[in-house]
Formats: C-alpha cells, sequence, structure tokens
C-alpha cells in the first residue's frame, strides 16, 4: 500500500514537472505564456504515466549503460505510439506529427525522438528519479496520501472538463457548418427571389404598390432572420476560435480534419 501511495506521488510531481518543462520551452518558442497540454491546471499526466513507466521498466537495469538506453528508447517509443493512437481514436485528432521526420511509424513516432527518449531514461534513472525519490520518500505516508487524494479529485475535475469542452468543440463545428450552410442556403434563394421581382416588376407596369410593398416586408424579414444567422455564426465562431488557439498553442503540429474543413469554410464566409 505504501508503495503504491510513492508510486501515485510520482505521477503527480512527473507531471508537474512535464509541464513545467514543457510550458517553458513552448512559451521561450513561441514568445508568448502558453499552457502546455490538455488540461487547465498545470499538469500534463502523459508525463506522470511516462516516468512511472520508465522507472518500472528500467529500475532494474541501471548497472548497465547501454541496455537502460535501448529499454528507455524501446519502452517510451511504445508509449508515445499508443498514446497517439489512442488519441486520434477518441478524440479525432492528431496531436503530434513526425512524418517530415526520417525513420518515422505512421507520424506517431521517429527515430530522433525515439533517440532522446533512450537518453532521457540514463538521466532519469541515473540523475533525476534518486532525488525525486529522496524528497518524496521523507513525506509521512499519511500527509502523502491527503495530499494525493486532493490532487486526484482536482486532476480529475480537470480532466472532465477538459474532455467536455473537446467534445464541446466539435459539436461547436458541426453547429457552425450547418449555420454557415443555412446563411448560404437564404442569401442564394434571396439573390434568386430578387432577381426574379426585379425582372417582374421590369416587366410589368400594373403591378400595384400593395403587392410591392408586401414584398419588400417579406424581403426584410428574411434579412433580418439571416442577420440572425449571421450573428449566430459569429458567436460560435469566436468560440471555435479561442479552443483552436489553446489546443494549437499546446500541440503545434496538431491535424484534425473537421478543423481544417472549419478553417477553410471560416476564409470563404
Amino acid at each position: 500500500m505504501h508503495e503504491l501511495m510513492y508510486l501515485i506521488a510520482y505521477f503527480f510531481v512527473y507531471s508537474f514537472i512535464g509541464w513545467c518543462l514543457e510550458s517553458t520551452y513552448k512559451t521561450i518558442l513561441q514568445k508568448k505564456i502558453v499552457n502546455s497540454g490538455f488540461l487547465i491546471g498545470p499538469f500534463c499526466p502523459i508525463y506522470g504515466f511516462g516516468a512511472l513507466i520508465m522507472y518500472l521498466s528500467l529500475r532494474n537495469l541501471t548497472d548497465n549503460i547501454f541496455i537502460l538506453f535501448l529499454f528507455g528508447l524501446i519502452v517510451l517509443s511504445i508509449f508515445e505510439y499508443f498514446v497517439g493512437v489512442f488519441l486520434e481514436v477518441v478524440f479525432k485528432t492528431k496531436y503530434w506529427d513526425y512524418s517530415k521526420n526520417k525513420f518515422n511509424i505512421h507520424g506517431r513516432v521517429c527515430l530522433k525522438n525515439s533517440i532522446y527518449w533512450g537518453i532521457l531514461g540514463i538521466i532519469f534513472m541515473k540523475m533525476i528519479h534518486p532525488k525525486v525519490e529522496k524528497i518524496v520518500n521523507v513525506i509521512p505516508v499519511i500527509y502523502l496520501t491527503v495530499a494525493i487524494v486532493a490532487l486526484m479529485a482536482i486532476m480529475f475535475a480537470d480532466t472532465i472538463v477538459t474532455i467536455i469542452k473537446l467534445v464541446n468543440i466539435n459539436n461547436r463545428l458541426k453547429k457552425w457548418s450547418e449555420v454557415t450552410e443555412n446563411i448560404r442556403s437564404r442569401i442564394d434563394a434571396i439573390n434568386l427571389r430578387n432577381a426574379i421581382r426585379f425582372e417582374n416588376i421590369r416587366n410589368s407596369r400594373f403591378e400595384s404598390n400593395f403587392k410591392l410593398m408586401k414584398r419588400i416586408g417579406e424581403a426584410k424579414n428574411r434579412n433580418e432572420l439571416l442577420g440572425s444567422l449571421k450573428e449566430e455564426q459569429q458567436h460560435l465562431q469566436e468560440k471555435i476560435e479561442r479552443r483552436i488557439e489553446r489546443l494549437k498553442k499546446a500541440f503545434p503540429t496538431m491535424q484534425s480534419d473537421k478543423l481544417l474543413k472549419f478553417l477553410n469554410n471560416m476564409k470563404k464566409s
């Protein structure tokens, strides 16, 4: 039981460290503050899980640097690959893409990153984890348990909110497409009616003023409906753009057919 508590503690420590490192790197790279990863809070669970997998897989291999490097390379590359598959299947979005890198597998892993993983395995097991383990093991189990329960509750709530937002962006993209198509259809219909009406008025000298005013009123109502649709479109568009900007900051190479279609349609609308 005590070992499980310490393993969970390592998970949170490395999730936080990973978030700090990645956010700092991307902030420097993009020259603006970036909150990296999925979650709202200062955690990147992928680093926590990766660190635990590294620790559990490599803890008995620290005597041989070459074996440590090789297993770190293999284990973490497999982990990265299947995380990529999971995210693509669940959220229909590719959050990173190494297709342009040499020796890649489906753009989810590449040789260069795998070599980095192997080097990280050595640094992690020889330098980083021993220090983290020493600090965490000093904390009494009772205090550690309370902290873990609190952090688990926070991360669980954060994860639920994030998943809801990711689902909502797909719903908003669908709604935006429907509204945009509705607007285009109505504009085409109005243009057609106006052309026909103009031709009829031009050819008929006996059309009454009453009928003319009635048709003008109908056109006004259609224009008002069109205006409300455009307002709805703009409101949805602003929300989607904010979410896309957040995701692009966290995942610069992110690819999504739905997002690409939205961006292309937005330029045309």
